[in-house]
């Protein structure tokens, strides 16, 4: 990034073009993050357990009608719209939840440790470039890192395809249906409303509170990381197995982590579902019936759209962040 000094008044540095100073910070950012062996290990390895934890969510449910009047033997696949709501929250979303902080914290308050803060300082860079150029890398990262999740969804969803193949089941004579291909239009909705939304979300507010807590960032990293391990996992062990329970209305619709769209929605899937196969002629009939319902957006104005504000929330708190932000202070002194 070749930025010249302000020396004298006499000798002013280089003007910079409004339009480039940005680009320059992402391009610096970007060269050194590219150079950085822990990125790599961090991406990759975040691809290779979304792959894992795909595989091995592959039926979260698996439906046993064997005594009714038409027999059945079924499952919920993971890479359906009612699987991802079931298994994302606790799985792949959980583990990217965690993950960002380490991504994002340190954006601006990394000059800080390395003493390179006062050096760049006295350059011409102004300020919204050095913050609004350090917050956009690591947003764009962190979306980078939400679509690798969306591929190993994509790529898992179709060797699974490929490698699960009907089979007969001699006791009820029925069998196994192929495992369904992913339906990219609904998966991209799932994609958009929970797993980018909760990336914008991390990332802007653990952008934000390290920049605004710079001694401190290693504690907000660890904070966020603990709340969102807390508010994917607590629920689920609360709930999941219960017979009976109530959750209200804004915590399903308004829960980051999206727990509660899983612990809200479980209950309307499984209803559907019963009604259908209840008025069912025959097991493929059922076996249809259990394909639309397992790939419905169930209630999706109800929480797509909060999840959309939470994010843009998060957004409005890194603008306030970047007003408020000061080349010289005495917390960075």
């Amino acid at each position: 990034m070749t930025i010249t000094a302000l020396t004298s008044t006499e000798q002013p540095g280089r003007v910079i073009q409004h339009s480039r100073l940005l680009a320059r910070v992402l391009a610096w950012e970007f060269r050194r993050v590219l150079a950085s062996r822990l990125f790599w290990l961090r991406t990759l390895g975040f691809f290779g357990l979304s792959l894992f934890l795909t595989w091995s969510q592959q039926i979260p449910l698996t439906l046993n009608h064997a005594q009714a009047s038409v027999p059945f033997y079924g499952f919920l696949a993971e890479t359906s719209v009612w699987g991802l709501l079931m298994t994302l929250p606790t799985g792949m979303l959980m583990l990217l939840g965690m993950l960002l902080p380490f991504v994002n914290a340190d954006g601006a308050t990394r000059d800080l440790s390395r003493r390179t803060y006062e050096l760049l300082m006295a350059t011409a860079l102004p300020t919204w470039a050095y913050v609004w150029g350090r917050y956009l890398a690591g947003l764009m990262m962190s979306l980078g890192m939400a679509l690798l999740a969306l591929a190993a969804l994509l790529g898992m969803g179709l060797f699974l395809h490929l490698t699960i193949t009907g089979h007969p089941l001699p006791r009820i004579g029925n069998h196994i249906a192929d495992y369904p291909l992913p339906e990219t239009g609904f998966l991209m909705v799932i994609w958009v409303g929970v797993i980018a939304s909760a990336a914008v979300l991390v990332s802007s507010l653990s952008f934000a509170l390290g920049t605004l807590l710079p001694r401190l960032t290693m504690l907000v990293k660890i904070v966020i990381m603990a709340a969102w391990f807390l508010g994917s996992q607590v629920p689920s062990i609360l709930f999941s197995h219960a017979a009976n329970f109530s959750l209200p209305a804004w915590y399903i619709n308004w829960d980051p982590t999206s727990e509660g769209i899983a612990l809200g929605l479980f209950p309307t899937y499984m209803a559907d579902f019963s009604n259908l196969a209840s008025n069912a002629t025959s097991t493929a009939q059922t076996q249809h019936n259990l394909l639309t319902v397992e790939n419905a957006l169930i209630d999706l104005g109800d929480w797509f759209a909060p999840h959309l504000l939470l994010a843009g929330f998060s957004l409005v708190l890194v603008l306030i962040v970047a007003l408020a932000f000061k080349r010289s202070r005495n917390v960075l002194s």
